[in-house]
């Protein structure tokens, strides 16, 4: 669990994280883009006090009036028709069922029909379902993706675009189809595709894929009885400026995976989808120890309350702006180092590169980022070349640009040396 910047957290409230010797930082991390509504929020923490004075700690797959709760609220914010929603614990569990579902939806058109198809450089989590969807094939990867039916194409990222050509209109489009065929140049029989995951706002872009990739990718899904999962884990609940990250490219998927900040807290996390597919399992077949847990439910409730009560997704949108437009001034008077600032909402990133080069600035972004942690605003560092700016959605205003320009001061310094 090495590499992170090495502050002892002793406790965390708001938008402040504090060590136990009497530091304090502006956090930019969320945790892990985990705190939306903040860190011990006072009715997060109230709910939690009151499941626990209920004595009421574990309920296994019993129901229980929290679990109630949050699943008619989470069914209540679905946009698909007629919905389901299950909880679970962590988010890669819930990547997990979405997977199984589809591969089980699959199988009823043909059992072949099992494959599923991500893109290249996404994160949907660490176990191996999860894993074999997300990440970048290298050489080394310790995971045969097709020998287990799991395949990648290209993700669609006009900084660094997978063919090698200029951004244009419609190239979404054409980036998914060029992904369609190298499947089809390595031999993939589309018709053994069973679904198709992604996240609509990827957590290393921070930006939401082109509207005209998504459509693309949809209508092909269509055609070809092909359910798409959203991931959402951390761009979902309010994080983008939109309840779901999916809302910025107008397009509604099969299954919703949540997560993270799904409670701003404890473990928590949910697959949603329709009625239908939800239904195919047998009872038992998705059952979880923690998932639905009381304390957890009753704090992601609470949650949800929040955001929606104190309008941080409102905030999220606003406060986000204003700090892009105040980073994106780095790119103008960095722009041999900087090859991109962008995002929606509190969900930012900046993307270094090599002066001359297109290569990513691994090494001076994590510079970065430890350099700002000594001045008081908290990252983490990425080691892929970019920093990114995710603070709690109820980060001030002010506070949010202060920590904005820590990063301009401490990437002056090392681009710039006195």
């Amino acid at each position: 669990m090495s590499g992170m910047p090495p502050v002892l957290w002793h406790q965390a409230e708001g938008f402040l994280v504090r060590d136990p010797y009497g530091n304090q930082w502006i956090d930019l991390t969320s945790g892990i883009v985990l705190a939306n509504a903040g860190h011990a929020h006072p009715r997060i923490v109230a709910a939690i006090r009151e499941s626990i004075d209920q004595r009421l700690l574990a309920t296994y797959a019993f129901p229980s009036e929290s679990r109630l709760k949050l699943l008619e609220k989470l069914v209540s914010l679905a946009p698909m028709p007629d919905p389901k929603a299950i909880l679970f614990s962590s988010g890669t569990e819930a990547t997990e069922c979405a997977l199984m579902l589809m591969r089980r939806h699959g199988q009823q058109i043909h059992r072949d029909k099992v494959g599923i198809l991500s893109l290249a450089g996404n994160y949907h989590g660490r176990t191996l379902a999860a894993q074999l969807a997300g990440g970048k094939p290298t050489g080394t990867d310790w995971i045969e993706r097709d020998q287990v039916r799991h395949f990648q194409i290209p993700a669609p990222d006009c900084n660094y675009c997978p063919w090698g050509k200029p951004a244009y209109e419609n190239c979404g489009a054409d980036c998914f189809h060029s992904g369609l065929l190298s499947l089809s140049d390595r031999g993939v029989d589309h018709r053994q595709i069973a679904g198709l995951i992604l996240e609509p706002v990827p957590g290393w872009t921070t930006a939401p894929i082109p509207a005209d990739f998504a459509r693309a990718a949809v209508e092909w899904a269509r055609q070809h009885q092909v359910m798409v999962a959203f991931d959402e884990i951390q761009c979902g609940c309010g994080r983008t400026g939109k309840f779901f990250g999916g809302e910025h490219l107008g397009i509604s998927p099969d299954l919703l995976v949540l997560g993270k900040g799904l409670s701003s807290s404890l473990p928590v996390s949910a697959v949603i989808g329709r009625r239908e597919i939800l239904d195919q399992p047998q009872p038992g077949d998705m059952s979880s120890s923690h998932g639905g847990n009381p304390v957890c439910a009753a704090a992601a409730l609470a949650n949800l309350q929040v955001l929606e009560d104190e309008r941080l997704i409102e905030a999220s949108a606003s406060t986000g702006a204003a700090v892009l437009e105040r980073l994106r001034g780095l790119q103008r008077d960095f722009s041999q180092s900087i090859r991109a600032v962008q995002g929606v909402g509190l969900f930012i990133s900046v993307h270094l590169r090599r002066p001359g080069t297109d290569e990513p600035d691994v090494e001076l972004a994590d510079e970065v980022a430890q350099a700002a942690v000594r001045r008081g605003v908290l990252m983490f560092t990425t080691g892929r070349g970019y920093l990114k700016f995710t603070p709690p959605l109820c980060i001030d205003l002010d506070a949010a640009l202060e920590a904005a320009d820590v990063i301009r001061e401490c990437l002056t310094e090392r681009i710039h040396p006195q």
